[in-house]
């Protein structure tokens, strides 16, 4: 059960695009879309808006910081969406482990982030504009997990950035951080609190190295072990 809200909406492209004007008017060149479900329903949404701004006399940078859904990233969808200003993608990978993709949802699955940045380089968009966002310190994923995953990642020739996890307290992931957190310490909930604690701080910080494309000589993209981290 969502804890803020249920189901989706779109908001009226009349009330967006009455925004967009605005910042243009105003002088924004690069507007940012804080929106993880921009692609769900994309013959509903995002392409009338793409409509909409292409009959505007001005133009803006349009960028995704949220993570996209790769397996919603048609070749079409990507023509349009380079075609129409958008010019970074943040592409959700979070893990390379099936079971546990399934596990949480299915939202990817084995070839859909290939296809995504086969999509978009056939659309024009360079690799400095690409990036796949993975997950750090989720109770399901010790440093090994992570590091594989980056290392898949920078395989595919992706730009990786690292998404901190944030226990919320009410949610069956907050359950599983049992071991590391508590309902009543709420600073243990920050996403860097708990990535540290939860990998401990060498780790945390080899891995940051690594998804920066520091530390590859240690073989096969695994962080050094160290004494005292909190890797269960």
């Amino acid at each position: 059960m969502p804890l803020l809200a249920e189901g989706f909406s779109v908001r009226p492209l009349e009330g967006a695009m009455a925004e967009l004007d605005l910042l243009a008017a105003r002088g924004a060149r690069d507007v940012a879309f804080y929106d993880d479900a921009l692609l769900h329903q994309s013959g509903w949404a995002l392409l009338p808006l793409l409509e909409a701004v292409a009959a505007r006399p001005w133009r803006v940078n349009f960028h995704t910081p949220n993570a996209l859904h790769a397996r919603l990233l048609s070749g079409p969808l990507a023509g349009r969406m380079v075609a129409g200003g958008f010019r970074t993608f943040y592409l959700g990978l979070e893990s390379r482990r099936d079971d546990w993709q399934q596990r949480t949802g299915g939202k990817l699955a084995a070839g859909d982030l290939e296809g995504a940045l086969e999509h978009l380089a056939a659309a024009g968009a360079g690799p400095d504009a690409v990036a796949a966002y993975v997950l750090l310190g989720h109770p399901d994923h010790d440093a090994q997990d992570v590091a594989g995953t980056i290392a898949a990642a920078r395989a595919l020739g992706v730009r990786v950035m690292l998404s901190e996890f944030s226990p919320i307290p009410g949610t069956s992931d907050f359950a599983a951080a049992g071991a590391w957190t508590s309902a009543g310490e709420p600073l243990s909930h920050n996403k860097t609190a708990f990535s540290i604690r939860r990998l401990g701080f060498d780790r945390y910080n080899a891995l940051k190295k690594l998804a920066r494309g520091q530390g590859e000589g240690r073989g096969r993209g695994k962080p050094p072990a160290s004494q005292g981290d909190a890797v269960r």
